[in-house]
């Protein structure tokens, strides 16, 4: 069975007010769809898996009209879940309309990253898939990431890295960082993120720590 790996780019006016918080404040690193339930009235429920500043992100939550309602638990310092309610607009219509139909199956999480852009799984024959894909609204650019044989296995490796910490070990592994020997430095890297050396150190650092944690995590569900 094919999955596609999918990269969605929203304009900035079609951006949702609460993930567009990720690209204009630092207390919100994360924003992960984890779960969502689709009915055919107005109003649509999700599960998100939110990292940094809650009372923040909570505060733009109570900011936007189409919010129903939400609640917030608590998983650690920075970590929390989001159940919310809220009402559907025409931008949902036309992304929701036609990942909605038979031989396709969106698979969760669908990660909200920095600059409008989202990143989700889809599984299906290849008619519906294409189909699919060709019926993505015009204005928000769509562009498929990865093609492959899908297996569930693969999503028990996640090791919850930050959009700026994907970002740093991407681009540590482009420039050769990790080959032996390194064909690049930290600063190389920070070069590539746009970002201090002492910045990029650092998400390597955590980016790294988070990987082979979540490694040895995996090796003992084995």
């Amino acid at each position: 069975m094919k999955y596609l790996r999918i990269e969605l780019r929203y304009p900035p006016d079609l951006i949702h007010p609460v993930h567009r918080l990720i690209d204009e404040s630092d207390d919100v690193d994360r924003d992960v769809l984890l779960h969502g339930t689709i009915l055919n009235g107005q109003d649509d429920t999700f599960l998100f898996y939110v990292e940094g500043d809650i009372e923040v992100y909570a505060d733009t939550l109570r900011s936007v009209d189409r919010i129903r309602e939400f609640e917030v638990t608590r998983i650690d310092e920075t970590g929390h879940y989001v159940f919310l309610t809220q009402r559907r607009d025409a931008v949902d219509e036309a992304m929701f309309g036609p990942l909605q139909r038979a031989g396709v199956v969106v698979v969760p999480p669908i990660d909200f990253r920095p600059n409008g852009i989202a990143h989700l799984t889809v599984i299906g024959n290849g008619e519906a898939l294409r189909g699919a894909l060709a019926e993505l609204p015009e204005r928000i650019e769509t562009s498929v990431l990865r093609i492959g044989e899908y297996d569930w296995r693969q999503d028990l490796f996640d090791p919850g890295l930050t959009a700026r910490q994907f970002d740093a070990l991407a681009a540590a592994v482009e420039i050769g960082y990790y080959e032996s020997p390194r064909a690049a430095t930290v600063e190389d890297v920070a070069e590539w993120i746009d970002a201090s050396p002492s910045t990029a150190s650092e998400h390597l650092r955590k980016a790294e720590s988070a990987m082979m944690t979540a490694f040895m995590e995996l090796r003992e569900l084995s």
